[in-house]
């Protein structure tokens, strides 16, 4: 019997994997502490759930009832699954379990990461349930500012690792920054643009620049006029998602 440790369920998203009708699942844990966390409830705790219950509760197979996502989705078909969390990849047994429930049922995976798991995201790709990687890059290449911005000191050369087997098997994949005054800098942003121009990256889709939104109102956001400004100094197909919507 396989657990997953369970953070939550969105029936139905067409912002998480833009164009797609999605299911999210939420995964607890994570090892990260960046300073502002849009999911620090999901870092820790232990709400455990069967993974086939979970799966069957979602997508019944035929004669099995209802589906939950059944109210939610109307005459939207569910075409994807995208696991979140806290950090999905941390879970490495059972995001892999629920990989093959979502293959078996005709569905496309979609993984929302900060990259710190290499290792699972490589089973993931070996056995070719991986479909669409987003991948939050939280600052510039660098030792000093990673350690800043997630609070750890060896997070980027596991960061560089998924980035590495992304590009090396074609992956499509997202790159996305959430932007937070003076975090990552204009600068720091261009660093990561530099970094994408070094791999030569052929299966990236966009970049999105995120409007970071503070937890406590501990300050203003980073204006969408900045955000625009930003994006269009950067190389690549860049939009920018602000607290209203997602812009192209």
């Amino acid at each position: 019997m396989m657990m997953v440790n369970l953070g939550g369920i969105v029936p139905l998203s067409t912002v998480d994997w833009p164009g797609r009708a999605s299911a999210v699942i939420f995964l607890r844990g994570c090892h990260f502490r960046c300073p502002f966390c849009q999911n620090a409830e999901l870092q820790s705790g232990w709400t455990p759930v069967e993974i086939s219950e979970l799966m069957d509760r979602l997508f019944p197979r035929r004669g099995a009832g209802q589906s939950i996502l059944h109210e939610f989705s109307g005459s939207l078909r569910i075409d994807s699954v995208v696991l979140s969390g806290g950090e999905p990849l941390a879970q490495r047994e059972a995001v892999i379990a629920i990989a093959g429930e979502v293959d078996a049922r005709g569905l496309d995976l979609g993984v929302e990461t900060n990259g710190y798991h290499p290792e699972t995201l490589e089973a993931l790709i070996s056995e070719g349930h991986l479909c669409m990687v987003f991948l939050d890059i939280k600052a510039a290449p660098r030792e000093d500012a990673y350690l800043r911005a997630t609070g750890i000191r060896d997070a980027l050369p596991r960061v560089l690792r998924s980035l590495d087997l992304i590009v090396e098997h074609d992956i499509p994949f997202e790159i996305r920054i959430t932007v937070f005054p003076g975090m990552p800098s204009e600068d720091e942003v261009k660093e990561i643009s530099d970094l994408l121009q070094r791999v030569k990256p052929r299966s990236l889709e966009s970049v999105v620049l995120q409007q970071g939104i503070p937890p406590c109102g501990e300050f203003e956001p980073v204006s969408e006029e900045d955000l625009r400004r930003l994006a269009q100094s950067l190389k690549f197909n860049t939009r920018i998602r602000s607290l209203r919507r997602s812009v192209p």
